[in-house]
């Protein structure tokens, strides 16, 4: 099974000289295709630098980005479908209308509309206008923007964040059916329980560096994984620093 995307030596550090923040420092992706990649770490580890990196909203320090087996270029946003932190939401148009502006803008054919509101479960929203929708139904329409394009590659940065116990098991059955249908997906959370149903290989970033990737087996402990990567990276960090 071939990559659909990989980073090499990915690094991006913030401001120059001295004061110079390194976020992400030298990270190698593996992710293979038509698979669920989960990107785990704690807050301000780095993941989300990832991400944007991959989808063109920063532009890496140094290293190189992949996509299916070439070097990352602008046209490959076209093959990538993304939802990085809240939908990008018109909350007086409804999901029909916000779907719509961004066909208009793409050049895709309308009929696409229907599709993805039904390969998301909100064909039945009706006039309802997004600003009223649940959080759930946000997530949902920003699934369905990040669609639109037929993407071979969807990246989904902390999808559940701010949903209920039955909008986070909607969503992971959602990205499963992703997979199924031969879509990668990238998603990045710190529900591990959700992960751990979900994913079927992980990395796990700490303190900018790529801790751990490996497949994800039905036995594995992950949340005593987590916290044994992170317990290792932190004494390591305490060895450098000494």
């Amino acid at each position: 099974m071939g990559l659909m995307l990989e980073t090499r030596g990915l690094t991006k550090r913030f401001g120059r000289g001295a004061d110079a923040q390194t976020a992400v420092d030298g990270v190698c992706l593996h992710v293979e295709e038509g698979r669920v990649y989960g990107l785990l770490g704690p807050n301000g580890a780095g993941k989300s630098t990832v991400l944007k990196m991959v989808c063109g909203m920063m532009r890496p320090t140094e290293g190189e980005i992949l996509v299916d087996g070439h070097p990352w270029r602008r046209d490959d946003l076209y093959r990538i479908g993304s939802l990085i932190e809240e939908a990008p939401l018109y909350p007086n148009l409804t999901a029909r209308e916000n779907l719509r502006v961004r066909t208009t803008m793409l050049g895709l054919p309308e009929e696409r509309i229907g599709e993805v509101l039904e390969t998301v479960g909100l064909s039945d929203a009706g006039k309802k206008r997004a600003g009223r929708f649940s959080m759930g139904m946000k997530q949902r329409l920003g699934i369905a923007l990040a669609l639109l394009a037929s993407p071979r590659l969807l990246v989904l940065d902390e999808p559940t964040n701010g949903l209920d116990p039955i909008g986070i098991e909607e969503l992971r059955d959602l990205i499963r059916t992703f997979a199924a249908e031969g879509i990668t997906v990238l998603v990045s959370s710190h529900i591990l329980s959700e992960v751990q149903q979900m994913a079927d290989r992980i990395g796990i970033i700490y303190r900018g560096r790529l801790a751990y990737e490996d497949e994800l087996s039905e036995e594995c402990d992950l949340e005593a994984l987590f916290m044994d990567v992170c317990r290792r990276g932190a004494a390591s960090g305490r060895g450098r620093a000494a």
